[in-house]
């Protein structure tokens, strides 16, 4: 009757890996309040907080986050003009024409994190409202968790 309920023998070394690995990324865990991050402390502003410029005209807008813990990368994720119309992509980096329609004018990317950018204005003068958009994702494949909107109102003139 030996050999029938034999059991393989089990590594123990190889049950601790595996359980240090799970036990890693549970704990690294995708953001949210496991990270340290309170969306609640986190706001957002543009620099300058006004500015005027002529049709065609260039203004350079300088996004601020605060209130991320220290391990985070500060970045904005989206740049939007209000008055543009919903949907259109009319912030590229530089050098790119955005596919827009874009005629409350144009938002140009001058650096990774996307916190510097280029505001291309309208060839109508009025005032337009260029945003700065934070999102704390808990993952990629859903909408955000939280947002944070900083703007800066530029006015256009002839």
């Amino acid at each position: 009757r030996q050999g029938l309920c034999r059991r393989s023998p089990v590594n123990p070394g190889w049950v601790f890996y595996v359980l240090a690995f799970v036990l890693l990324i549970v704990s690294a865990g995708c953001g949210g309040t496991s990270s340290g991050l309170n969306p609640n402390n986190v706001s957002v502003s543009v620099s300058p907080a006004t500015a005027s410029a002529s049709t065609n005209g260039q203004v350079l807008l300088q996004a601020t986050v605060q209130g991320l813990p220290s391990t985070y990368i500060s970045t904005i994720n989206i740049w939007t003009v209000t008055e543009n119309p919903t949907g259109a992509d009319c912030a590229t980096d530089v050098g790119i024409v955005p596919p827009g329609p874009c005629p409350a004018g144009t938002i140009q990317l001058t650096d990774a994190n996307e916190l510097t950018v280029t505001y291309i204005a309208s060839t109508t003068p009025g005032t337009y409202h260029v945003n700065a958009e934070w999102e704390d994702f808990v993952n990629f494949t859903g909408p955000p968790v939280a947002t944070k909107t900083g703007t800066s109102v530029i006015t256009v003139g002839p």
